[in-house]
């Protein structure tokens, strides 16, 4: 598929939100989507190819995938400076004090926890003070995969540590679509993400827009266009960020397609520039890191 326009012309990438896997990340039919390719080595090829000067590893543990990925994906940042690390948190028993502390004491810059529904959100909102005393003294990052229904729960956190930032994935994971809606049925969808707008703290991923089409093949995914508008317009371009959701994605997609956005073309070239790259630049570098594109 050839570049759009507005990519050819788009300075530096970073990626929000990708995942690297040791064994790689199994499709719907149980085999890993990338064959028997190193995620590491793939990602890396297409970086070089369009770009991308930094990029947030998100950690994974569940399922069984990969148990060890926290440890591996600091392994793979201490010799790729262009990276940066969330650990994953099993929500549930892994938001003590003592493992959040040692996570960012190995390095990475916050943690990631997921919430597919109300009662998942509600035990995100219980942890423990100390260990949400830890991630606001901190600034951690928090990226959190969260359905409308999980968001309501979240909204008391997200206000009341402002020093953390909270960073949602995939445009609040509205659902599966097969005719696009309008633009009130978007927002209503999608109203307890939008009410956070207000939360200085909160930014949004324009991510894994393919969990949104029905298929997941119909790329440029019209189906989410009015819920990735709703996000720009109540956000700001300056809180929205573009993220691959490599390697889970490529099931569907190409690479090149995660990075075609043309709901981004009505953007100024500076807005598209500050979500497809520059926020999360400035983001990072906020928090300490110091990445370079190696």
């Amino acid at each position: 598929m050839a570049k759009s326009e507005g990519t050819k012309q788009m300075a530096a990438l970073a990626d929000s939100h990708f995942h690297l896997f040791q064994r790689g990340f199994p499709g719907s039919d149980g085999k890993p989507v990338l064959g028997a390719g190193s995620e590491i080595e793939t990602y890396e090829a297409y970086r070089r190819e369009h770009a991308i000067v930094g990029g947030l590893v998100i950690g994974y543990e569940g399922d069984g995938i990969d148990p060890d990925n926290n440890r591996y994906i600091r392994a793979l940042a201490r010799t790729r400076p262009w990276t940066a690390t969330l650990a994953y948190v099993d929500i549930n028993d892994g938001a003590t004090s003592e493992n959040v502390r040692h996570l960012l004491g190995d390095g990475h810059l916050g943690i990631v926890g997921y919430a597919p529904d109300r009662k998942a959100a509600e035990t995100i909102a219980a942890w423990p003070d100390a260990t949400w005393r830890i991630l606001d003294d901190q600034g951690a990052i928090i990226s959190i995969n969260a359905t409308p229904e999980a968001m309501p729960a979240l909204a008391g956190v997200v206000s009341r540590y402002a020093r953390c930032r909270f960073l949602f994935a995939h445009v609040g994971l509205p659902g599966r679509y097969a005719e696009t809606p309008g633009a009130a049925e978007a927002e209503a969808r999608i109203s307890g993400l939008l009410g956070m707008a207000d939360s200085g703290n909160v930014l949004v991923k324009i991510s894994g827009l393919y969990a949104i089409s029905d298929p997941a093949s119909a790329h440029p995914h019209e189906a989410a266009a009015p819920f990735v508008k709703a996000v720009l317009d109540r956000f700001g371009p300056e809180r929205c960020l573009w993220a691959s959701d490599f390697s889970p994605a490529l099931e569907f997609l190409s690479f090149e397609q995660t990075v075609d956005n043309p709901w981004l073309d009505d953007l100024a070239p500076e807005d598209r520039d500050r979500v497809m790259g520059g926020n999360l630049l400035a983001l990072l570098r906020g928090r300490g890191w110091t990445g370079a594109a190696g």
